[in-house]
């Protein structure tokens, strides 16, 4: 990096930067300006252009029209070499890792001019003292694919910085890290910044963006709507410049009653996993009426295999799993649907929908037999009749007929969530199982999911929220379990919510007395 210049000199301006795909219009002269030494938020919904605008910076795409400048002069930037030439980096969302190279090989890989000894011994050293300088504790000599997520993050940076960037463009950097880790890697962009690094910091995280940034550019529909500093506005001036209106925030857990009656009782569960070892291990806990209990972890941990075995897709190796009373621990999946209990998976397309099927047809799988009024007989146009009613309450911008591969991320969620409920409204223990059901959301629709499971709890119904957003969690649950390597290490009331020890606990520490 080159010496820190001042916080007023321009050192990025991209300028009136068009972006088509076919028909689809992803940048519509979006621009904005990054000074030296700054972190410069970047906030927007889902498809409003960020990640585009950035991957033309970073040589992914090439722009249809616009100017790039860098440091008062145009810049040609056609693919991704001319991008490092100019001392830009981008670390992605999903890491560019080589998992059986160790991380040191991985930060100076292409780098690495002669194969003499000698030359590795001092990039090595290279490697350490800049980790060093920045508070990056990361072995350099293990393999990539025994590092966790926020050892790998610190890999991707390290590559980035270990090549002289003077921008570093961060994708959601924040997403898969504990609230810890998160505030020491912006501690750690705040120093970087201090020497003259100016850092794009994609993010969802408003609170983020407001306590460690800047400024803030935010996008909509693939244009810039404005430039603001982040001392000087809110949240919600943020949110209506990201989506144009006022969005009504989901109710508190504690204006929501909870009875004794048990909807759900796991039981000193065990789940097999790879090897035959315990994914899950003697997991207890129950859900009442009316509730919303929350799962906390970090991915990974045993969450998909512990939800699994709660809907029935997943053998139970060990304990008992109950509805309404009920031992359904070899019961098949169906059975439990008609009891009620009703699943949004994680993987929407991968396991919640077929895409080449219609909206209605994705929206009566598993409880076409309700559409089929008890015949034998499949009828399409019951269950086209039958969609009307959840096109129309739920918005979901399609048809009945429409495939559902063809809809947004959020629409398909949304079809998901209507099925899910109208499972879990026909039978007698009414339980939504949710395993981070808002991600890749934007925020209207965010909000719209969490209110309908807040809804299944003033309905006396329960809900299993599984999720990797631990404000997410804070906001909806009654109560958060915490999960670390397959056991469950906490059971934490509302009034006990503190973001840093529930950060501390999913990295296995103890429970402070």
């Amino acid at each position: 990096m080159s010496g820190p210049p001042t916080r007023s000199t321009e050192r990025l301006r991209l300028e009136a930067i068009s972006k088509r795909f076919g028909a689809t219009i992803a940048l519509a002269e979006a621009g904005f300006e990054v000074r030296a030494g700054e972190i410069h938020a970047l906030l927007g919904e889902n498809g409003a252009g960020k990640t585009t605008l950035m991957n033309v910076l970073s040589g992914l795409y090439h722009a249809d029209a616009g100017r790039i400048w860098l440091d008062g002069r145009p810049a040609e930037i056609a693919e991704p070499r001319d991008a490092i030439r100019h001392r830009i980096g981008m670390v992605h969302q999903h890491f560019e890792l080589i998992p059986p190279l160790t991380a040191l090989e991985n930060v100076i890989i292409g780098q690495e001019g002669s194969t003499l000894l000698l030359r590795r011994e001092r990039q090595a050293r290279g490697v350490a003292a800049l980790a060093a300088r920045f508070g990056f504790e990361v072995d350099l000599r293990a393999p990539v694919a025994a590092l966790g997520l926020a050892d790998q993050q610190k890999v991707e940076i390290l590559k980035a910085i270990f090549r002289g960037v003077d921008i570093l463009i961060l994708d959601e950097p924040t997403t898969v890290l504990t609230p810890q880790e998160a505030d020491a890697l912006l501690r750690t962009l705040r120093t970087m910044a201090s020497e003259g690094l100016s850092v794009v910091f994609i993010s969802h995280k408003i609170h983020e963006v407001l306590g460690h940034c800047d400024r803030a550019t935010v996008m909509r529909a693939g244009r810039s709507v404005g430039t603001v500093d982040a001392s000087a506005t809110t949240e919600q001036a943020l949110v209506e410049m990201m989506i144009g209106e006022r969005v009504a925030r989901t109710a508190a857990p504690a204006e929501r009653e909870v009875d004794d009656t048990v909807l759900l009782r796991v039981d000193d569960v065990t789940v097999a996993g790879r090897g035959g070892l315990p994914a899950v291990s003697h997991a207890r806990f129950s859900i009442g009426r009316g509730e919303v209990v929350g799962l906390a972890g970090v991915d990974g941990n045993g969450q998909r295999e512990l939800v699994e075995a709660i809907v029935g897709l997943r053998r139970v190796t060990g304990g008992r799993v109950e509805l309404g009373g009920r031992n359904v621990t070899t019961t098949a999946v169906g059975d439990r649907l008609a009891q009620g209990l009703a699943y949004i998976p994680e993987d929407r397309l991968g396991d919640g929908a077929l895409p080449s099927m219609s909206v209605a047809e994705n929206l009566f799988l598993g409880v076409h037999r309700l559409a089929r009024g008890g015949g034998l007989t499949y009828r399409p146009a019951a269950i086209r009749a039958g969609a009307a009613a959840p096109v129309r309450d739920y918005a979901i911008r399609g048809t009945a007929t429409t495939p559902l591969g063809m809809l947004s991320g959020g629409n398909i969620q949304k079809v998901l969530i209507a099925r899910a409920l109208a499972v879990a409204g026909h039978g007698d223990t009414p339980l939504v199982v949710a395993h981070n059901p808002t991600r890749g959301l934007d925020v209207r629709t965010t909000e719209f999911v969490r209110r309908c499971l807040v809804d299944v709890s003033r309905r006396r119904g329960g809900v299993f929220l599984v999720s990797s957003d631990l404000d997410e969690l804070m906001q909806l649950a009654h109560r958060i379990l915490v999960l670390f390597r397959g056991a469950i290490v906490a059971d934490l009331p509302s009034t006990a919510f503190d973001a840093y020890e529930i950060g501390r606990l999913m990295t296995g520490a103890a429970a402070r007395a």
